[in-house]
């Protein structure tokens, strides 16, 4: 491009992001498939690069996506082996019982109507010094340890509740995936970057979550995780489809369901294409109806997190970056 990525600030501000330049062009499809990986190298002035990809998500999950960047990246160096060699193997999976789904009464499609608000983007960002003093100030009170992405989810889950300010009562979900490698027996192998993961969804009321203390939400989001491995035994043995319960995978497509998810350690800023780790790491936003918050880092050479969000509307927004700036 005839420009520097300094004069564009590396694209600090997403919005700015000229998308159709930066990320692959659409193919047609073959025999009608999509291409399953898309990369595009694009060079600036400065002589800096940025590399826009897309992939089809049914073939890795995120830590398989920055797997695949970082194998790019060795042998773009001139390793001859890579530190992690790839592993695909479906057959790691057990399908799920026969005997359990002989049973099985297939469940009506309910016919959800698409919801038509359209969210708007915002980055918050946050130190470490702030992310440190979350984490005395929750030790002193509950004598246990939390993650910066525990820390995050609260408070940003209380603070966008708060900011729709909800109709009484209203039930709101918060939903977050979690890695499931190791819970399988035998684990997977390092190398393995197929989807292994597991929907963690946490249900309650907006007055709840509007009014409880970060320390109260906190403690809740790792109460679902310490049920994490329970659960995923459970679907993996086939009782959510034999008792007819909730499809895990199929969260409520509406304005009270919130995703967040946790980019830091997927590996994706500890890429190497030969000119050490990249500046600035961000995604696209590929909805504007799915309310989502990404919990990444801000680009170098600043330290702390950074919030890239799509999940309330227009009006909601200012309240959102408000009540965050002023927690967190």
């Amino acid at each position: 491009m005839n420009c520097t990525l300094d004069s564009v600030n590396y694209f600090d501000d997403v919005t700015c992001i000229p998308s159709d330049q930066l990320l692959p062009d659409s193919v047609p499809q073959t025999k009608g498939m999509e291409p399953l990986v898309q990369m595009q190298v694009t060079q600036f002035e400065c002589g800096g690069f940025v590399i826009g990809l897309t992939f089809c998500h049914s073939i890795c999950d995120g830590l398989g996506a920055a797997q695949f960047l970082n194998a790019v990246g060795e042998l773009g160096r001139g390793l001859e082996q890579l530190s992690v060699a790839p592993v695909w193997h479906r057959d790691f999976f057990p399908p799920p019982p026969d005997h359990q789904l002989e049973s099985v009464t297939p469940l009506p499609m309910l016919s959800q109507p698409m919801p038509s608000y359209k969210l708007e983007h915002a980055n918050i960002d946050i130190s470490m010094d702030c992310i440190n003093q979350h984490k005395r100030q929750f030790k002193e009170s509950t004598g246990l340890n939390c993650s910066a992405f525990e820390i995050v989810a609260a408070s940003f889950w209380s603070r966008r509740t708060k900011a729709v300010n909800f109709e009484r009562n209203t039930e709101v979900k918060l939903v977050f995936f979690a890695n499931c490698r190791q819970m399988l027996d035998p684990p997977l192998p390092k190398g393995f970057y197929g989807n292994c993961f597991f929907p963690v969804t946490i249900t309650s009321s907006s007055d709840w979550v509007e009014t409880a203390s970060d320390v109260d939400v906190l403690k809740l989001i790792q109460e679902a995780k310490t049920k994490l491995a329970v659960e995923f035994g459970k679907f993996m043995e086939g009782d959510y489809m034999r008792n007819g319960d909730e499809d895990p995978f199929a969260p409520p497509l509406s304005y009270t369901t919130l995703f967040i998810t946790e980019w830091g350690r997927l590996g994706f800023n500890q890429i190497d294409y030969g000119w050490d780790p990249p500046v600035h790491v961000v995604p696209i936003q590929v909805s504007s109806i799915i309310p989502v918050g990404i919990v990444g880092s801000v680009p170098l050479p600043k330290k702390g997190i950074r919030l890239m969000t799509w999940s309330v509307e227009e009006a909601h927004l200012r309240s959102l970056i408000d009540l965050m700036k002023k927690s967190i």
